[in-house]
């Protein structure tokens, strides 16, 4: 391609901004193309986007039969629910950029988020049960299933009163200087931060275990991630309170991504071996198809990436991030509501739950901001696992039947419109990454890290992002990581 430019040359000469000026595009699907891009999510795509506006000929190599990896929406249910990536946050420039370049139309969800009217006013009318019993708030304070720390007895249990607790003990300067060698001393677990405050085996228990939103347990994860997380997510509200969804579903993202590339996506092509070679790369695939170029883009999610052969192996280092850092486990379910039961029994219909049904949130997708359009259940870690254990049909069930044991108003008045599990996925393994305490430093590095003429992206790269604008990022950095190579 004639002399290198890096990619801070890139942006300081403006081109970053606006892509679609002054640069040509491959003028098509290539025999033998430059590079091949694995995975046909965001990071995969945005990757094959930059690359084809910067003149360089790419095909993208997808296992599923349709772009957007994990991102899915429900088209059965009104508002389409996302099965996966859900909210466009402040902060997300490159997805709020794409979706401007792309005529994607966003709707902005945030004051109708898990709430009623009336919860908008007051975030705790979000129900509590314990025990086989719904708790009403007044009672919440000397109630013997109260388990909270000392000071804390009149907060409800859960991420909004431990992530608070987080946010007034975080060292971080800013969000980016989690992966700063100084950091290090901050990468114990979230149990050892807990206990060192003082708190109960209980009151960890209630607060990070039940309902788990990060790993399986406080025990797993790093706090080091979670002070990165706090920091980056007061960032999204600081630029703007914003929840923007795509209009028809956020899978119509990846779609329009997918749309605009001049490169061929060849669907149907589950990767199983890439070999690296002098001078070029192999990508075989479970069909007997085999693709070669200069380089190779592999955007595969942690889980999938262990059940593709490499040769020569991965280094070491590599090889152990990819073997041992996990990803999230997570089980959705969606029930719709025939008649407003909550009416009758004076409830929200979202709760927090210790039971099989989890986390319910109530979602108002529709045209009427003020009209449930479904509940939604978030199983996540060992509660994942568990409903996953009972099938598909068995697990809907289970939660259906964990609701209505509370909400008695509510039997008959549910219909399962459908389940997703990300870990049974085979093309996605679980969710987001999750970094367990000491992997920040040693995995993560070794995870971005390129592999001869291969190089990685996906949202387990990104150091200053999380979710879909991590995929985003990451996209960006490989993209011109390649086109440095090329």
């Amino acid at each position: 391609m004639g002399t290198a430019i890096n990619r801070r040359d890139f942006v300081k000469a403006g081109v970053a901004a606006g892509l679609s000026a002054g640069v040509v595009r491959a003028a098509g699907a290539a025999s033998h193309p430059d590079v091949i891009v694995i995975g046909a999510g965001l990071s995969g795509l945005n990757a094959m986007l930059l690359l084809e506006e910067l003149g360089v000929r790419a095909i993208c190599l997808e296992g599923r039969e349709r772009p957007g990896g994990r991102l899915l929406s429900e088209p059965n249910v009104a508002g389409n629910p996302e099965w996966g990536g859900d909210s466009i946050l402040g902060a997300y420039a490159r997805m709020q950029d794409t979706a401007s370049r792309l005529d994607i139309p966003l709707i902005d969800h945030h004051a109708r988020r898990d709430m009623s009217p009336e919860a908008h006013r007051d975030p705790a009318r979000v129900e509590l049960a314990l025990g086989g019993q719904v708790i009403p708030r007044d009672e919440w304070p000397t109630h013997p299933l109260n388990d909270m720390p000392a000071g804390a007895r009149d907060r409800f249990p859960g991420r909004g009163y431990f992530q608070s607790v987080i946010a007034q003990h975080n060292p971080l300067a800013s969000f980016a200087d989690w992966v700063e060698p100084e950091s290090v001393q901050y990468d114990g677990s979230a149990y050892e931060f807990f206990k060192e405050l003082g708190w109960s085996d209980a009151a960890i228990e209630l607060n990070y275990n039940t309902n788990v939103q990060y790993g399986t347990s406080a025990h797993d994860v790093s706090m080091l991630m979670w002070y990165f997380v706090q920091a980056w997510f007061k960032l999204q509200s600081d630029v703007a309170r914003v929840a923007y969804k795509v209009e028809g579903g956020n899978e119509r993202f990846t779609d329009a991504m997918a749309n605009a590339l001049s490169g061929e996506v060849h669907f149907g092509k589950r990767v199983i071996g890439i070999r690296n070679n002098e001078s070029d790369v192999e990508v075989h695939c479970h069909d007997g198809s085999v693709y070669r170029a200069a380089r190779v883009i592999c955007s595969l999610p942690i889980p999938t990436m262990r059940w593709v052969k490499f040769d020569p192996l991965l280094p070491p280092a590599k090889a152990k991030a990819i073997q041992t850092v996990q990803v999230q486990k997570i089980t959705k379910v969606i029930m719709v509501p025939t008649s407003p039961f909550w009416e009758e029994d004076g409830l929200n219909p979202a709760m927090w739950t210790d039971t099989d049904a989890g986390e319910i949130r109530a979602l108002r997708e529709g045209e009427d901001s003020n009209s449930v359009t479904c509940l939604m259940a978030w199983a996540r870690g060992h509660l994942a696992d568990r409903l996953d254990t009972l099938g598909h049909g068995g697990g809907m069930a289970q939660v259906l039947s964990a609701y209505e044991q509370l909400r008695p108003a509510a039997k008959g008045k549910l219909e399962l419109a459908g389940a997703k599990s990300w870990q049974t996925d085979p093309f996605a393994g679980g969710d987001w990454a999750i970094w367990a305490p000491g992997q920040v430093v040693e995995c993560l590095p070794a995870l971005i890290e390129p592999a001869g003429r291969i190089h990685f992206c996906g949202e387990h790269t990104a150091t200053a992002n999380r979710g879909m604008e991590g995929a985003m990022e990451s996209g960006e950095r490989v993209a011109f990581e390649v086109w440095d190579l090329l």
